[in-house]
């Protein structure tokens, strides 16, 4: 297997490219088939193509080589003896980004990436390419994904299929048993508002000895990524950040109303202005309550050194039932893919369900709708005996529209967090401020 040379210097560099430029020498393979439409009788699968092939995938990601492997790769060459993969990782050097590979001419056959940018990398590199054709040629059933998954396709890539999710996640609370014992509350239960968690984290907050505990804190950026009312950062219409929406109050008050308590600000004071988040609730067990990726701590090889669960992400009055929204990872076969069946024949076996029941037996949340799949969920992991469950607990809500500039949008509301956090400003002055911001930066990155 190819491994790129990892010296920073530019001659280093387009050696390191030059190899790789001769290892993807060897090109053939089949191309696209004619333009269809998926649904209705799906056509027999054609034969799959047994000749050898060499596919490069490339991760936008970065995902270390040795994980690469693990949740892909050796189930690749296990499943497709004739497939040699070359995997291509952006963090080896300037030259491996992806459009420094597009202008020297490099193959790549299969690119996956996470939804925040999925949608701006492929129309700003013109490497998108409409899977409906090969998914009718191939039988496909779209019906057997997580509907919400597939409409944020349809949604994000003006009525076309781009890539196909591997796979994804949602939110959900993580709780230290040993916490609430100790100051006997009872645990946390599937199903509760944020009204019914703000309670109990509320018995939670407080000094114990030399340490204060904060009753509960969310990740800023999953629980505004993917907030249960499906609001974007920024208006795709009118490139407009969206802080005006009086929704967003709901949105961030999860982050917020802890901040009430004053061992939560005492807690944020001990972290120099810092809202508590996974060290305290990991490493120091400062925090009772974290709010966080479903699969978290369900795909770590490492015990917890306490006793824990996780509990449904709470819902609200105004939406009972619904959840936070999936973060997939989508994967796709670039418009300029050399080996276009081949790579789809590796990626229909990676929307399997033979593959999404060993993924959801390690512990990463299946694409799929199928009960069967979902109940598998951590099963092989070390943390079986845990309420797993709760990750499908809730119906997932709508993905929201995602744009190029959604980064710059987050990341103005979220610097002023602490500020809100700790009363400095008031929520209306901070929102709207933050809108501002964002509609100027996002004005000057369009000059």
């Amino acid at each position: 297997m190819f491994k790129p040379s990892n010296k920073s210097v530019a001659v280093s560099s387009c050696l390191a490219l030059a190899v790789l430029l001769a290892g993807c020498a060897n090109t053939g393979g089949g191309t696209s088939p004619g333009s269809g439409e998926a649904g209705g009788e799906p056509a027999a699968a054609p034969k799959p193509p047994t000749e050898p092939v060499e596919l490069t995938i490339y991760s936008a990601g970065g995902t270390q080589r040795e994980e690469f492997n693990k949740n892909y790769g050796d189930y690749i060459a296990k499943k497709f003896p004739h497939v040699r993969v070359q995997y291509i990782n952006p963090r080896d050097g300037d030259a491996f980004k992806f459009e420094n590979l597009l202008l020297m001419g490099v193959n790549v056959d299969l690119y996956y990436e996470s939804i925040g940018t999925f949608f701006s990398t492929l129309p700003r590199t013109k490497t998108e390419f409409d899977l409906t054709p090969l998914i009718k040629q191939y039988g496909v059933d779209l019906t057997r994904f997580e509907p919400t998954l597939i409409e944020a396709l349809r949604q994000n890539g003006q009525g076309q299929i781009w890539g196909l999710p591997v796979t994804t996640n949602g939110m959900s609370l993580y709780y230290n048993k040993d916490l609430f014992d100790k100051f006997g509350v009872p645990y946390l239960k599937d199903g509760m508002t944020w009204e019914q968690v703000y309670e109990t984290a509320a018995k939670l907050d407080r000094k114990d000895g030399d340490k204060t505990i904060a009753g509960i804190a969310v990740s800023p950026s999953h629980s505004t990524r993917m907030n249960p009312y499906s609001v974007p950062f920024v208006d795709p219409q009118t490139m407009k950040a969206t802080f005006a929406d009086e929704r967003w109050k709901s949105i961030v008050e999860p982050i917020l109303k802890p901040a009430a308590n004053a061992n939560y600000r005492a807690k944020m004071d001990e972290l120099e202005g810092k809202l508590p988040y996974s060290g305290e609730w990991l490493t120091k067990q400062e925090l009772a309550i974290f709010g966080v990726f479903s699969d978290w701590q369900v795909v770590s090889p490492t015990p917890v050194p306490f006793e824990w669960d996780i509990a449904a992400y709470p819902t609200t009055k105004e939406m009972p039932g619904v959840g936070s929204q999936q973060y997939p990872v989508y994967w796709s076969i670039p418009k300029t893919a050399k080996h276009k069946e081949q790579a789809f024949e590796v990626l229909n076996y990676l929307v399997s369900d033979e593959y999404q029941l060993e993924l959801s037996r390690r512990g990463g949340m299946t694409v799929l709708n199928s009960p069967d799949v979902k109940k598998a969920f951590g099963q092989n992991s070390l943390n079986k005996h845990k309420n797993l469950a709760a990750a499908y607990y809730n119906k997932f809500a709508p993905i929201s529209p995602k744009t190029e500039v959604d980064k710059t949008a987050e990341n103005e509301l979220i610097k002023r967090l602490p500020d809100l956090a700790y009363g400095r400003t008031d929520i209306n002055t901070a929102l709207r401020q933050a809108a501002e911001e964002a509609n100027k930066a996002i004005e000057a990155m369009k000059r």
